[in-house]
């Protein structure tokens, strides 16, 4: 499992006194606002104060006091060590946990995760097969199983056949 997460990135300044604007990469940003560090660019930062709102993160970074020096952040990738995030609830994973498991549909490893599709409703797997993809939704009735830690999700047989979509 991944030790650190890319949770967004650095869009822009936020007034005058050093605050940057993140796009995060979660469904819910209020989980991030009891981060103590961050990487940005490569270089940690300890985080003096967050906020949230929507679907962003307003952060202050120890030792980035001016517009000028968010500026010079700008585009860059916002990572986490896992040890900084809670943990996902129960039956939930972090999809960069779940990226390039095995997909196994009959006893057999029909391809790798590539991605994962938020939608409304359900997510969507996309996986990468010898023959192009294949995405279905990530309910219940298809998903039978997911082994996060040993990088293996199991497909039920028969639903997996009705809501599977192949792409060459």
């Amino acid at each position: 499992m991944k030790s650190e997460f890319t949770i967004g990135k650095i869009l822009r300044p936020r007034g005058i006194k050093g605050v940057a604007k993140i796009e995060v990469y979660t469904e819910d940003s209020s989980r991030l606002l009891r981060l103590k560090k961050l990487t940005v660019g490569g270089r940690e930062y300890c985080v003096e104060n967050v906020t949230s709102d929507g679907g962003f993160l307003y952060v202050k970074l120890k030792g980035v006091d001016t517009p000028e020096a968010v500026e010079a952040l700008r585009g860059a990738d916002v990572k986490v060590l896992r040890s900084e995030l809670p943990p996902p609830p129960a039956d939930r994973y972090y999809i960069a946990d779940l990226l390039g498991a095995d997909v196994v549909v009959n006893g057999d490893v029909l391809g790798e995760l590539v991605d994962v599709l938020q939608y409304g409703s359900a997510d969507v797997y996309v996986v990468k097969t010898a023959d192009g993809s294949v995405s279905f939704p990530a309910i219940k009735e298809v998903v039978r199983a997911i082994d996060a830690e040993n990088g293996k999700i199991i497909l039920d047989d028969r639903m997996f056949g009705r809501t599977a979509v192949y792409n060459k």
